[in-house]
């Protein structure tokens, strides 16, 4: 009877401030909407950033005087095969190197070699390694040896993406801090404005609070209808976000997994439960946060404005 009373009583002030209510709902939409967003983001990007390291190779440019000695070149794809951090190595001729740029380059290719009397490009061996943080070493085995085609001084005949890798995931973590920061600036918003509610909802019975009071009510006994007034309000727009997240997610994997964009290996954020350390899914994650969230704005505006 009880708790029924509770609710009846936080129905009311959420219905009588209704202007209030949508605005703290629409404030915790936003924030857990930009949560979602944030767990979804670092779970692909997480994949994504394994399978960029994955994608790694180093491409080791040979000599001329030795890419025409096939006994030679056979023996150096056998030693570099046996290294213990090499997962593949793939041998690529000039002939099969300018084959690759021409269809690269497409009409454009003629024009650019038509001046060329020889095959400019140069024989490669093309390695992928185990494990991706060992690419800089592995690397820096080929730097000195004197088959490899290096410029005087320099190391230029070796080539991996290291600082390409190393800035995208630079630019990765970015991105992530940044959709952090602005989650936490929002959810401080959306409590700043659930406790203005309850202010309001406070400030409307104040004169009933007082009559209570003065007949022995409770202190718990007069807060709790305005804490489920909160909680109500921070579970209904997390709901509703953790849905819209949900539905933006599968459109988006959907649309990726029938074009050409395949190789991102994008995935759905599984709606319930997903396991792991934290097992549950985004709709019972971003709920619990939501509601949470509703009753610490109710909480915020009791301790501060109700003396009881």
């Amino acid at each position: 009877m009880r708790f029924s009373f509770f609710l009846k009583e936080a129905g009311e002030s959420l219905r009588r401030n209704w202007v209030m209510t949508i605005a703290s709902v629409m404030t915790v939409f936003i924030s857990m909407a930009i949560l979602g967003m944030v767990m979804v983001t670092d779970r692909n990007l997480n994949q994504g950033a394994t399978s960029l390291k994955q994608r790694v190779q180093i491409e080791v440019f040979i000599k001329d005087t030795i890419s025409s000695d096939t006994a030679q070149i056979a023996a150096l794809q056998q030693k570099i095969q046996a290294m213990p951090q090499v997962k593949s190595v793939t041998y690529t001729s000039k002939d099969q190197a300018l084959l690759k740029f021409k269809e690269m380059m497409g009409s454009d290719a003629n024009r650019i070699l038509s001046n060329l009397t020889t095959n400019p490009l140069p024989a490669s061996f093309v390695i992928s390694v185990r494990d991706p943080n060992e690419v800089d070493a592995v690397a820096a085995q080929f730097f000195t040896l004197p088959w490899v085609a290096n410029d005087p001084g320099t190391t230029n005949g070796v080539k991996y993406a290291k600082q390409t890798v190393r800035r995208l995931l630079g630019t990765i973590g970015l991105v992530e801090k940044g959709m952090w920061a602005t989650t936490v600036l929002f959810s401080a918003a959306a409590i700043l404005l659930i406790s203005t509610t309850v202010r309001l909802s406070i400030f409307a019975r104040r004169r009933e609070i007082e009559i209570m009071q003065l007949v022995g009510a409770t202190n718990w006994f007069i807060r709790w209808p305005f804490v489920l007034e909160g909680f109500f309000t921070g579970l209904l727009g997390s709901v509703v976000a953790a849905l819209v997240v949900w539905g933006v997610n599968y459109t988006i994997f959907k649309w990726v997994s029938s074009s050409s964009l395949q190789f991102l290996h994008l995935s759905v954020y599984p709606p319930f439960f997903k396991g792991g350390t934290w097992p549950l899914g985004v709709l019972p994650t971003l709920s619990l946060l939501g509601a949470a969230l509703g009753a610490l704005g109710s909480v915020v505006a009791l301790r501060r404005y109700l003396r009881v």
